[in-house]
């Protein structure tokens, strides 16, 4: 049998490996995302660029890409259920936010560890004298919940406002005992509406669900190298500290930016 010179099984054994490289981390140089556009301070419309979306969810997103030397573009699709709907096609890569549920399983693999908590609270007057230790507590009182979230209990009495603001100024006028809604989204309305200060959170959270990086099955950039990496960066960046770091520098984004007259087109 005819002997092959070390150097040039070396040679051999290179050029079959290298393709197999090149393809895990170039498959995709360009990575596509999009989620639900009215939740800051995790993503909101970029009012200079109504197309893209903007927040600390992008952001974090975006520090992971940049150390992965991957483009990244993340779009306004619509609203939650277009924009499950872009990734589900595989027109658009990746969700920002998602919710571990069944029905995404089926068309998404979800990034661990999660970005952030979810938290749903229970926001009362800035007054002595509610007694809380958790949602069994708010039994019997009246609740309001904004018109849409999708928070249902058929153990607490709960009404619908058309807003956060409304639904605020229900309960300081005292035609409510307490306002369900997401921690960081009221903080960001409420400060930039003046009415952070006339209310207060009560702890522990009423629900909690953690959301995640999805990677769309039917994305061109849905490969193990990829889901990989995402779960590494994202494992470094939470022991960092950056999701909350980014949370902040979001909040007071969202606020300034709600500071501003708006533009006249």
């Amino acid at each position: 049998m005819r002997r092959v010179h070390p150097l040039k099984f070396a040679c051999l054994a290179l050029l079959l490996t290298a393709p197999l490289t090149a393809f895990a981390v170039g498959k995709c140089d360009r990575v596509i995302a999009t989620g639900a556009a009215d939740n800051p301070p995790f993503l909101w419309r970029d009012p200079e660029n109504p197309k893209r979306l903007i927040g600390a969810s992008a952001d974090l997103l975006k520090a992971i890409t940049d150390s992965l030397g991957l483009k990244l573009e993340v779009l306004y699709t619509g609203g939650p259920s277009k924009a499950l709907e872009e990734v589900r096609s595989g027109r658009v890569d990746l969700l920002l936010d998602a919710a571990l549920d069944v029905e995404k399983l089926a068309v998404l693999d979800f990034v661990h560890p999660p970005v952030a908590p979810l938290q749903t609270v229970a926001w009362v007057r800035h007054e002595p004298g509610f007694l809380y230790a958790g949602r069994d507590d708010l039994a019997g009182l009246r609740g309001l919940v904004v018109k849409g979230d999708s928070f249902t209990d058929a153990g607490l009495q709960l009404r619908s406002a058309p807003d956060l603001a409304q639904a605020t100024r229900s309960l300081l006028k005292q035609e409510a005992d307490y306002v369900l809604h997401e921690r960081y989204s009221a903080v960001a309305r409420l400060g930039g509406q003046g009415l952070l200060d006339e209310v207060q959170r009560l702890e522990p959270p009423v629900t909690s669900r953690e959301m995640h990086l999805a990677v769309a099955h039917d994305s061109a950039c849905n490969d193990p190298w990829l889901r990989g990496q995402l779960a590494i960066k994202m494992t470094e960046l939470r022991a960092a500290g950056v999701p909350r770091q980014l949370l902040s520098e979001n909040l007071l984004r969202w606020r300034d930016q709600q500071s501003k007259p708006a533009k006249t087109p």
